[in-house]
């Protein structure tokens, strides 16, 4: 197995996860300069999360056909416009709009990365590549997030500007050195990788949508929901509730992306080598819905702070574990095709989950909590069930 392509991915996709997450720390506070309602930060997320939604399998399947790094490439440069054009929105409709299409360029960078490392894996280091991704993507958003909390306090212009320029660079550099592993060729015609359809891809897998599959998808849903919901929340309520500036979100999120980077590259990394890991992330569920249920009952600022580092971390531990679960027994000629339905699955979950937040905010800024520890609780009680759908049917998806 090629070190050189894992590694360039890698790479790139660390660097586009530093550059995408630089805006999401001063969001809460270019809202309240520009008096949006607090239903705005959902309503926003969700905006970005339903253009994911739609376009994420037609993307994996483009990237069947071209290339999943030359899409990944590519994509970039036109997600810096899309965020751009958010920068300078000074109105709710500009700035559904701006990140709708933010969604739709990003998409590409997530399905067609994490393609990319299903062709490059095998059956044994399929796990152990998919905690390397989750750790690079958990570490790199984690800096971002420190470096656009710091230089927002300056000028959150500048921040959309520095983000502009990195994602055109990166974009560039990546489509001149990425080169996609050699695989199968694809069963896809150019007519069928274009369909916009976003359930047309579920209807590609056919009679490997199993209910155990099926199970595990809402499993996927729960958990996205339930993340969404908590992390929009708790970035809106750092600056509405407590007040504080975008640097401490972006300090924050730092102390959080080392303490998760340290668990994927010990805990996950254990789970996926010794354990089984269907039975494995039912516990690891139970926890982030015990530690989130948990942060409702804390007031004081630093407890609140040490409350949430320790859901994150475990929150942190549950994504290439389902990563690693929804692409065992798919080849290269498919591993568009699932990984575009795995995104659309947690977009969905995402759309849902940030509305569901923005919209109960209002009512009380502790509910957005409480929802995703009910929501993370029933995700226990159906991963169970999808445990014992595997041991019964046997069946490899």
């Amino acid at each position: 197995m090629k070190k050189s392509p894992l590694f360039k991915i890698l790479t790139f996709y660390g660097l586009f996860s530093i550059f995408a997450n630089v805006i999401h720390p001063i969001t809460p506070t270019l809202f309240t300069e520009l008096n949006f309602p607090d239903y705005m930060f959902g309503v926003s997320f969700a905006s970005m999360s339903l253009a994911v939604f739609l376009s994420a399998p037609a993307l994996g399947k483009l990237g069947d056909i071209f290339g999943h790094g030359k899409i990944f490439a590519l994509s970039m440069p036109f997600y810096a416009v899309a965020q751009m054009a958010f920068g300078i929105s000074d109105n709710i409709t500009a700035t559904i709009i701006a990140r709708f299409f933010g969604g739709l360029t990003s998409s590409a960078t997530v399905v067609c990365s994490m393609a990319y490392i299903i062709n490059l894996s095998n059956d044994e280091n399929r796990g152990r590549y998919m905690t390397y991704y989750a750790a690079t993507t958990s570490a790199c958003s984690a800096f971002g997030y420190f470096l656009g909390g710091v230089l927002g306090t300056k000028s959150l212009m500048h921040v959309f500007m520095l983000q502009f320029g990195f994602l055109v660079l990166i974009g560039v550099i990546a489509y001149y050195l990425m080169e996609d592993p050699e695989r199968e060729n694809s069963k896809f015609t150019l007519s069928s990788s274009l369909d916009i359809n976003p359930f047309s891809s579920f209807l590609q897998l056919k009679g490997s949508l199993t209910k155990t599959l099926i199970t595990f998808l809402w499993v996927v849903f729960l958990t996205s929901f339930a993340t969404t919901a908590f992390d929009n929340a708790f970035n809106y309520y750092i600056k509405e509730a407590l007040g504080l500036s975008s640097s401490y979100n972006g300090i924050i999120k730092a102390v959080i992306g080392i303490v998760t980077l340290i668990a994927n590259f010990t805990i996950n990394i254990y789970i996926v080598r010794k354990t089984n890991s269907r039975k494995s992330i039912i516990y690891v569920l139970l926890l982030c819905s015990i530690s989130s249920f948990i942060v409702i009952f804390i007031s004081d600022v630093i407890p609140f702070f040490i409350a949430n580092i320790v859901f994150f971390m475990f929150n942190a531990m549950y994504l290439p574990i389902q990563q690693e679960l929804v692409i065992d027994g798919y080849d290269s000629k498919t591993s568009g095709i699932i990984s575009g339905v795995f995104n659309s699955v947690r977009s969905a979950g995402m759309i849902t989950g940030s509305l569901f937040a923005g919209f109960i905010y209002a009512w009380g800024n502790k509910l957005p909590f409480i929802s995703a520890a009910v929501a993370f609780l029933i995700s226990v009680l159906v991963s169970y069930k999808n445990y014992q759908q595997k041991l019964k049917d046997k069946i490899d998806y």
